[in-house]
């Protein structure tokens, strides 16, 4: 036997050679499409290349002969080189030469067709478990219809650096139903039950994929108006806490937690059934309300009973950056404050459920709620998700407010990101856009100050509107 390698097509050294060198990858690029079209039938015609280089045209005159004409294009008979070839180095052909050197020729309507085969079977995984629940089959075709499956797969196999398809996406349905299958519960955190059902602790947590796919899945199921899987600004009305809270588990009452100043505590023994829970966050919120400083409470805290509404017509101020509670209080404790009494909440970001449960609360007397925040882009849709759930008025946050911001803080950093809609002030987006500065809410965190504790000039202070 030669040296050469024989294979069952043929001598791939030859055909290496004549067909598989970079001058002739042109005729096996138009070789493989014109195979797909054949869809099996004898390959006929000629491809053809203008402006060839002389290694492609030397190539050419190797491969099939000297054309009859040496100026302009080349052009290959393809019955002609399926001759050269299954009289020399590959009796199988033209066809199977190139898929030799290049690879299987999928059709890509068939692979698509595979793959939506295997996504609808991704998304089968649910069947059993929707079949148990009311109402879920439909919404979870549609839902999955809309690309919402795909879109979740996406974000699990970003989180762990692999790529997308419908096998991501049939792990994430599996591991769904596992979950749904072990519901309801009774009062289980919702730690345990990943542990318990899936071997992480975190699995279900709402920064995962799975988490949020879970809480649209079991919203759905038992009616909750529940936060989409792809919703990252979470402003749905119903929280992810009540959405577990129906099937009897539990989120972290001490995870979640408010940054706040001056609440008051109820002066007298609580009649809330956790009596001495009660009295203990009363207690705490009345000794640093008297030493003026800030304090931080859990949701168990905020529900505890201890926290005292306040009369009708008094003011809740509320903040986004802590560093403004700071401001607040340290000039409560240093200046003549003028017997001021304020009451600050701080949503620190996105609000916590603390936040907006201690929110109500104070607000439940009848106070009112003034609000303020970034002038970015995250700013505005920060206070768009605190303003869907509970109502509050602009306090400094409209288009004058950022206007007269910008003008006096030059070193405010340039606007990015998406832009945000600001419903209580439709201009104020549009001013924010065409001035393209960021604002923060520490620029102006001595004006806020300067409201709360009651400096601000007669004519400039901000006056909290009539009840």
């Amino acid at each position: 036997m030669s040296g050469t390698e024989q294979t069952g097509g043929g001598d791939r050294a030859v055909l290496d050679r004549l067909l598989g060198v970079p001058e002739t990858a042109w005729i096996l690029d138009r070789v493989r499409a014109r195979i797909l079209a054949a869809a099996g039938k004898p390959l006929a015609g000629a491809v053809r290349l203008a402006d060839p280089t002389a290694e492609q045209r030397a190539a050419v005159v190797r491969l099939v002969g000297r054309p009859r004409r040496s100026a302009g294009s080349i052009s290959v008979d393809l019955a002609v080189l399926e001759d050269v070839l299954r009289r020399g180095p590959w009796p199988a052909g033209l066809a199977d030469a190139v898929t030799t050197l290049t690879g299987p020729i999928v059709d890509p309507q068939a692979r698509r067709a595979e793959e939506d085969a295997r996504w609808t079977q991704a998304q089968s995984g649910l069947d059993g478990v929707a079949g148990r629940l009311p109402g879920l089959a439909l919404w979870w075709a549609s839902w999955c219809a809309a690309g919402g499956l795909k879109r979740s797969a996406r974000a699990e196999a970003a989180r762990l650096g692999v790529p997308t398809g419908p096998e991501v996406g049939q792990r994430l349905v599996g591991e769904l139903a596992a979950v749904l299958d072990s519901l309801p519960s009774s009062s289980e955190p919702l730690a345990m039950l990943a542990r318990r059902t899936l071997g992480d602790a975190h699995a279900l947590d709402e920064s995962r994929p799975l988490g949020r796919l879970a809480v649209a899945v079991i919203g759905a199921a038992v009616g909750a108006q529940a936060p989409g899987p792809c919703d990252p600004e979470g402003e749905r009305a119903s929280s992810a806490r009540d959405t577990w809270a129906a099937v009897g588990i539990v989120l972290s009452s001490v995870a979640s937690t408010v940054l706040c100043l001056g609440v008051p505590g109820h002066g007298e023994p609580s009649t809330h059934p956790l009596s001495v829970r009660a009295t203990a966050t009363a207690t705490a919120l009345e000794a640093m309300r008297a030493a003026r400083t800030p304090l931080v409470l859990t949701l168990d805290q905020v529900r505890s009973g201890g926290v005292r509404p306040l009369p009708p017509g008094a003011v809740v101020w509320v903040c986004e950056n802590p560093t403004v509670v700071e401001v607040v209080a340290g000039r409560w404790v240093t200046d003549d404050a003028r017997g001021a009494e304020p009451v600050l909440v701080c949503t620190a970001g996105q609000p916590s459920t603390a936040v907006i449960e201690l929110l109500r609360q104070l607000m439940a007397g009848g106070a009112v709620c003034l609000y303020h925040g970034d002038f970015d882009w995250p700013g505005l849709r920060i206070a768009r998700a605190v303003r869907q759930r509970v109502q509050w008025t602009p306090w400094r946050y409209q288009s004058a407010d950022y206007l007269a911001a910008a003008e006096r803080w030059s070193l405010s950093r340039p606007l990015v990101g998406s832009p945000a809609d600001a419903p209580w002030d439709p201009d104020l987006a549009i001013v924010m856009a065409e001035r393209g500065l960021a604002v923060e809410e520490e620029a102006v965190a001595h004006l806020l100050a300067d409201d709360l504790l009651g400096f601000a000039p007669v004519g400039q202070r901000h006056t909290p509107p009539e009840v």
